[in-house]
């Protein structure tokens, strides 16, 4: 019997020690968890992985109520596969840029109406597969940490770009091993140091996180590997097996991960036998 890799996305505060899971929805589940600050209000964005879809992906929220999030609802939904939801908020605007490989193409869009009008207002690069982009501003200068697929989450390559008004600037590489090539979160800043987020996927994809001290942006990239976090090293309150992790994120003191297991589903299974078809009822 076939299982599948499944994800949900857990949460804690910072001074407690044992994360607790959030409820995936009942037509998929969750992963690449982003908090954001909206409007007085704290929102959880997430991808969900669809089973009933020839697309997988699309974009998820939930709102932080103080004692936990409420259900899950669809914010965006494409013509491709859409995940790992950069949120952030400029000048009081909602601001997102979801991975959007398929598409070929880095794009951030701006939310007109809430919770699911969007429109594009700027492509970064396009005829690219590039994944999880994530934004950093150092000494005024904005730089972009990406990922750029290769076939195998093996051979992909962690790019480093820096940003201009016009999209890329200059594209350095950064990583070609898959122990710290994918970004896995929101750059970390700590007294000062910058501590990068990525993805240890040495034997499959999303089996923990690395940190990575940045030690300098310019005139060279250079940064040190800090700490390496395993599914053995965190404790949640879930009954499933967990065999890997490959997000974090944190907005005041929530933390947030995405926990991989491995269970047979009979939605998925069938999902797969039909993927070249539309589906009319996704949710």
């Amino acid at each position: 019997m076939k299982r599948f890799n499944h994800f949900s996305i857990a949460y804690k505060k910072i001074d407690e020690e044992k994360f607790k899971v959030v409820p995936n929805p009942k037509y998929g589940w969750a992963a690449d968890p982003f908090l954001v600050e909206y409007r007085d209000e704290i929102y959880l964005f997430a991808e969900i992985f669809l089973y009933n879809s020839e697309r997988n992906g699309v974009i998820g929220y939930c709102r932080y109520n103080g004692d936990g999030f409420s259900e899950w609802q669809i914010t965006m939904d494409k013509h491709w596969h859409l995940s790992y939801p950069n949120v952030f908020v400029v000048k009081d605007e909602l601001y997102m840029c979801p991975e959007s490989y398929q598409a070929g193409e880095v794009a951030i869009y701006r939310l007109l109406e809430f919770p699911d009008k969007w429109e594009k207002v700027k492509t970064i690069v396009d005829n690219v597969e590039y994944c999880d982009s994530t934004f950093i501003e150092v000494n005024n200068e904005k730089y972009m940490f990406t990922y750029e697929r290769s076939g195998s989450f093996k051979r992909g390559r962690g790019l480093l770009c820096k940003l201009s008004e016009d999209g890329i600037h200059k594209t350095r590489v950064i990583s070609e091993s898959s122990m710290g090539n994918r970004p896995a979160g929101n750059v970390l800043v700590e007294d000062g140091k910058y501590i990068r987020v990525a993805q240890y996927s040495k034997d499959e994809y999303g089996q923990g996180l690395m940190l990575f001290q940045i030690d300098s942006f310019e005139p060279i990239y250079k940064e040190h590997e800090i700490k390496c976090v395993m599914p053995q090293d965190i404790k949640v309150d879930f009954a499933k097996n967990i065999v890997g992790i490959h997000t974090y994120n944190r907005l005041k003191d929530i933390e947030v991960i995405d926990v991989k297991y491995r269970e047979f589903s009979l939605r998925e299974y069938i999902a797969q036998k039909r993927v070249r078809k539309i589906f009319l009822n996704k949710y």
